[in-house]
């Protein structure tokens, strides 16, 4: 399951360093080069995510237009009333849509404060796996009083989930792989774009508050479109918590468990939080790349012959994700205020 920190841990300050401790790798020659070309930034991408765990991305291929419509509708949802937003609370039962979350009034270091609407595959109505009863396999909510937002999430959400692909083919190739070796376990993947809204955090709180706590992403792939405000701290090998903020039109890309678990450890996960100090609303949409629901993660039989044992126990996707639904707290933290 994702990985917290420490309380203690995570009250310390992030640094404010220079940019180049996370590297930002142009994407442009993997998408559009030969071979050499592909193999050359695949290499720069396997030694960020074995040194850091996250890099920025440029040359993505993604349209600003299709970025920019997403956060447009984000926006036109999270300012509605809040009467309109709880209409599509997520539950346990039906866990896309809208959700606010945090333990209680009063702000402490294991608080949550951000809200959160959760979009995941699209799925014909005819489609059996909509029978199944599956907490992966329902239907999406649309908040009919926002024009153009299942459209324009949709287009986002497809756009996503081609590059997630191409960069599944760049960790392969990585680690010295064949570049589809991963794409056998993504035929109907459970996916997900969660429009992140954090509010600002009230002037009189300490470091140990913040919007999300240190964690790390269970999924092997996390692609994290910024908005403008910075917020995102990551932890380095060294101890270190240093910011990582937005920069224009950059992807900030990091792995998860799984893939900590396929590459039997080469690729590291890392842990990483937000603390919104800017007083002004903060807006993020991270996509989630997850697998098929019945994959179980293990470490790859070649990786495993290379380092002689495997470092990690096997791991059911679909039990470990639905888990996680059914622990997450749904109660909406306005619902508490004073």
């Amino acid at each position: 399951m994702a990985v917290e920190s420490d309380l203690n841990d995570d009250a310390v300050v992030a640094e404010a360093v220079g940019i180049s401790e996370i590297p930002i790798i142009d994407f442009g020659p993997f998408l559009n080069g030969g071979q050499p070309e592909r193999q050359a930034v695949a290499d720069k991408v396997a030694a960020a995510l074995e040194a850091v765990g996250f890099f920025y991305l440029v040359g993505h291929g993604v349209p600003p237009e299709v970025r920019r419509a997403v956060f447009d509708r984000s926006a036109d949802f999270f300012h509605l009333p809040i009467e309109e937003r709880r209409r599509l609370k997520a539950t346990e039962d039906w866990n896309r849509g809208w959700i606010q979350t945090d333990p209680g009034k009063t702000l402490t270091a294991d608080s949550r404060v951000f809200e959160q609407y959760r979009i995941q595959r699209e799925f014909a109505p005819d489609d059996p796996d909509l029978l199944t009863g599956s907490v992966f396999c329902q239907p999406n909510r649309w908040p009919d009083q926002v024009p153009g937002f299942a459209e324009d999430c949709v287009n986002y959400f497809n756009a996503m989930v081609s590059l997630s692909g191409q960069l599944l083919h760049a960790f392969a190739l990585g680690i010295g792989l064949p570049e589809d070796r991963f794409d056998a376990y993504f035929t109907k993947p459970i996916s997900q774009i969660s429009l992140m809204y954090y509010p600002p955090l009230p002037d009189n709180v300490g470091n140990e508050v913040k919007n999300t706590i240190a964690h790390t992403d269970d999924g092997p792939i996390t692609i994290l479109a910024q908005g403008d405000i910075p917020g995102l701290e990551v932890k380095l090998r060294d101890g270190r918590w240093i910011a990582a903020p937005p920069i224009p039109g950059a992807y900030t890309i990091n792995v998860g468990n799984m893939m900590m678990w396929w590459s039997n450890g080469r690729y590291r996960s890392t842990l990483h939080r937000v603390r919104n100090v800017s007083r002004i609303e903060r807006f993020s949409v991270p996509f989630f790349s997850n697998l098929d629901e019945d994959v179980v993660v293990a470490p790859l039989p070649e990786l495993v012959a290379r380092d002689g044992k495997a470092h990690y126990s096997p791991m059911h996707v679909g039990e470990l994700l639905s888990r996680f639904y059914k622990t997450f707290k749904y109660e909406p933290y306005a619902d508490n205020a004073a």
